[in-house]
């Protein structure tokens, strides 16, 4: 067993290398193919790069601040208790939904019109296309801003300068065209649906002689391809750190553009924050407007009292009194205050109109309905939010305007048991109020009533210098708000070019240079019908190769000669030599040549084989038994005579009235085919064929027969009778793979005697190194007549 696994082993491992060689034939074969397809490929690479604009990444981090507001709140311990039971606000910054924040179509399409990107200027460099943002010549501005964002395809135009200061500016719309000149500077023309305003650019001033394309992009669209171009995502789940960055062909664009998106969305969520301070502002304004009123009567009270009753002073003992009165009053003031603001938030929650703004909270001082109130607050500008950047069948906005009216209600409740408890604190201070003034009715009714009409006068000035107060804490919330992102890392670009990408491009062109024309020449061998080489002649054949003759560009037929030495001359001997082996009884003498279509190359090696016998001083025969189309005669240039034929046909004519010098050779004789027969079979079956070779084997040491081809006709099959070695010619390049299988089963069915198949028009090259050494290259160098 341990044999037969190794002996498995050495055959698949033999089978392994037999591929490697073949993958390396294919390159050393058509290594010039390669180099050229590896040429082309890296030009194509080079043109490519000298094409494409360098793309830079520019990148950088932004920090969402949390609100120090809402984390001071001193509600904070009330609104964690909301959120406890499902109506707490979501987290102060949910990076996620920040991140589809700066990720809205909205705050890209807000970025292009502020940096006016929708209207793209570029000109052609050298092989590159040059964005000139920021650097354009001309100042370009669609005069119906409202129809850009209706366009459906972009607005292409381009201006080219001419003679005497015109400039011809030709674009399309679509399918339609349109073109104009212009002379001076402003300009308006009409670009098929949009007015085009174009003006020139007082600091650039140097590009008089170039092109200038100009393209006019619907923003919305726009919007679409920008989204696309910017990474935005959280650096990690635990921070609130979000890094933006996109690919930049023009560096200042790119940084222009994330500077942007972050200014716009800090501004956004400033007028997110601002929304509580400038309502409660607005809250306070009209209260100040009414309490100020109010006030103003009291005082005008207050003085024409004083004149009518000519008070000047009061006594020492009323002043006792009111100061204990005052305390009181101090305490109902603030209590009707806290009555008053409640009732009128209370008035403000009714209102319809209300309903979905936020509730003023100034002025409360109990904390569980002022947690309750910021919770609202929060609920309400998150749910705008969301309503803003989804559809309203979200089930994330339905559950907040859920909360929302669960919120209200709570506040409603609140208010109403608040406004109860400070009735109820009112009524107390008031029976102590009258309890005190039962006390001071002994003081002149004059004071008496000037302390009432004074009481007012406090209790209207006390509220209106605390709405103030409130009104300037607003004032100062407006003008304090911080932005929500802080740059924390400024944009900035790559050092290096991210694309297009050198050290990735020409190795792949390289790749693909030597893998196509690889790919190519493979398919083409698996797919190609005729057999090109040795090796491949080799793996399909079943049968022995026991000769190669290369090919030759020599117009002569007759390679062979005496005191030759070029390498087809060796390689015959080679083969020679190789039959003098398997010929290794006296009595085999005869060689018979066939092959399986016309055009193998068989006369030419049957012609050369026997010379080849011929310069080792034994007599030599070369018999041309293609009697349907001879040519062996015709190959040595002689003169027709009667021939094999005529022998076999005429039993008056002797083998030896047939048999002729050669003329090349003192030992090479020569048995022409003769006439063409109408029974070229029935002939070569004739028995006075067998007696002719009986007698030639008497004579001769060496007797080669050239045969019809075996694949056209079936005469060489009759000659097996006759010969002791068969040689099968296939030529290379020329003779079909299925000529193989043919030779396979000549072999397997012993039609012939003992084939041995000879390799025709193989490549010099493909030879083995040694048969070159030390030769001309007369043969070697010229064509060769198969």
């Amino acid at each position: 067993m341990m044999d037969n696994q190794i002996q498995q082993n050495e055959i698949e491992d033999s089978e392994s290398t037999i591929d490697i060689r073949e993958l390396l034939k294919i390159f050393t074969k058509n290594w010039k193919w390669f180099l050229v397809s590896v040429f082309f490929f890296l030009v194509c690479g080079i043109f490519y790069i000298l094409q494409k604009n360098p793309v830079y990444e520019v990148s950088g981090t932004i920090l969402l601040r949390e609100d120090a507001n809402k984390s001071k709140s001193a509600s904070s311990f009330m609104l964690s208790q909301i959120a406890d039971i499902g109506l707490g606000p979501m987290t102060s910054n949910n990076v996620d939904n920040e991140v589809e924040v700066l990720s809205t179509r909205k705050l890209m399409k807000n970025m292009i019109r502020e940096l006016k990107l929708n209207v793209n200027v570029t000109t052609k460099r050298g092989l590159r296309t040059v964005d000139l943002y920021g650097m354009s010549p001309f100042i370009i501005t669609p005069v119906n801003v409202s129809k850009i964002d209706s366009l459906i395809a972009p607005l292409i135009f381009s201006i080219k300068s001419k003679e005497n200061g015109l400039y011809l500016i030709k674009g399309e719309y679509g399918k339609e065209k349109f073109q104009t000149t212009i002379n001076k500077f402003p300009s308006t023309f009409k670009a098929c649906v949009v007015d085009i305003n174009i003006d020139k650019n007082p600091r650039i001033t140097d590009a008089e002689d170039e092109n200038f394309e100009v393209a006019i992009l619907n923003p919305n669209s726009m919007a679409v391809d920008v989204l696309e171009s910017i990474t935005i995502e959280p650096t990690s789940k635990k921070t609130t750190v979000i890094k933006m960055s996109m690919p930049a062909e023009n560096i200042q664009k790119s940084l222009d553009i994330l500077n942007t998106i972050v200014n716009l969305y800090n501004k956004d969520a400033i007028e997110d924050k601002n929304m509580i301070a400038q309502n409660t502002a607005d809250f306070v304004k009209g209260r100040l407007a009414v309490i100020a009123e109010e006030l103003s009567s009291v005082e005008k009270d207050v003085e024409q009292y004083k004149q009518t009753n000519k008070l000047t002073d009061i006594s020492s003992e009323a002043k006792l009194f009111l100061e204990q009165m005052n305390e009181y009053e101090k305490k109902k003031v603030e209590t009707q205050i806290q009555l008053n603001v409640v009732e009128s938030v209370a008035d403000y929650i009714k209102e319809e109109a209300n309903k979905n703004k936020l509730i003023p909270s100034v002025g409360i001082e109990d904390k569980g309905l002022l947690a309750v109130i910021v919770k609202y607050n929060e609920l309400l500008i998150e749910r705008n939010q969301v309503e803003n950047t989804s559809s309203t069948s979200n089930p994330a906005l339905k559950a907040m305007n859920e909360q929302l009216v669960s919120i209200r209600q709570n506040i409603s409740a609140n208010l109403s048991n608040v406004k109860n408890s400070l009735k109820v604190i009112l009524n107390d201070l008031q029976k102590q109020d009258i309890m005190t003034n039962s006390r001071i009715r002994a003081l002149p009714r004059q004071e008496r009533e000037f302390v009432q009409i004074e009481r007012q006068h406090q209790i209207k000035e006390t509220l209106y210098l605390f709405l103030l107060q409130k009104r300037e804490e607003a004032e100062l919330s407006l003008a304090a708000t911080s932005p929500k992102a802080k740059i924390i890392d400024d944009p900035a670009p790559s050092l290096f070019p991210v694309a297009p990408k050198k050290k990735i491009i020409f190795p792949a062109l390289l790749f693909i240079g030597i893998v196509l024309p690889f790919a190519f020449f493979y398919l083409k061998d698996l797919f190609k019908t005729e057999i090109e080489t040795k090796e491949e002649l080799e793996k399909l054949l079943n049968a022995e190769i026991i000769g190669e003759i290369p090919h030759s560009k020599s117009t002569e037929q007759i390679v062979v000669k005496p005191k030759e030495t070029s390498a087809v001359v060796e390689l015959f001997r080679l083969l020679r030599t190789n039959l003098m082996f398997v010929l290794d009884e006296p009595d085999k003498k005869v060689i018979l040549l066939t092959s399986t279509i016309a055009g193998e190359g068989k006369t030419f090696i049957s012609l050369n084989l026997a010379l080849s016998f011929a310069l080792t001083e034994k007599r030599v025969l070369a018999i041309g038994l293609d009697i349907r189309n001879p040519r062996l005669g015709e190959y040595m240039n002689l003169t027709k005579k009667k021939g094999i034929t005529n022998y076999l046909s005429d039993h008056d004519v002797t083998y030896r009235q047939i048999i002729q010098p050669s003329g090349l050779h003192p030992n090479l004789d020569v048995i022409q085919a003769g006439p063409i027969p109408p029974n070229p079979n029935e002939l070569l079956m004739k028995k006075r064929l067998d007696e002719l070779f009986i007698d030639l084997r008497e004579e001769y040491d060496y007797i080669i027969v050239d045969s019809a081809p075996i694949g056209v006709v079936s005469d060489t099959y009759l000659l097996k009778r006759i010969s002791d070695v068969t040689l099968y010619v296939s030529r290379l390049g020329y003779v079909h793979k299925n000529s193989v299988e043919f030779i396979n089963s000549i072999k397997k069915n012993n039609k012939l005697k003992n084939v041995y198949v000879v390799a025709n028009d193989i490549d010099i090259n493909t030879v083995h190194s040694g048969y070159g050494y030390g030769y001309g290259s007369d043969a070697t160098n010229s064509k060769k007549k198969k």
